[in-house]
């Protein structure tokens, strides 16, 4: 768990939040049916993504900025789609 320190905090809370927040800091996690403990089965259903760098013309790299700010994740679903897709994979080879 981040830390609370004075730098990290917004100028605009008020001494009695900022009181507020180092308390709930120093609370333990109640868990609970609707927030239980994770296992470590149920770590390992979670994997780590690779970041890598791949190039993309600038036309098709304009076409998928116009989806909107959350384009990267909309390009990289498009990916998943396409990989998992066999007959698009065979055009491409």
């Amino acid at each position: 768990m981040a830390k609370i320190t004075m730098h990290s905090l917004p100028a605009e809370l008020t001494d009695e939040e900022i009181a507020e927040l180092e308390s709930a800091e120093k609370t333990p996690i109640s868990f609970d049916e609707d927030c239980p403990e994770m296992t470590a089965d149920m770590l390992k259903q979670f994997h780590q993504m690779d970041r890598i760098t791949i190039r993309i013309s600038p036309g098709n790299m304009k076409k998928v900025k116009s989806l909107g700010p959350n384009y990267a994740d909309i390009l990289s679903h498009l990916l998943d789609l396409a990989l998992n897709d066999t007959e698009l994979i065979k055009k491409c080879l």
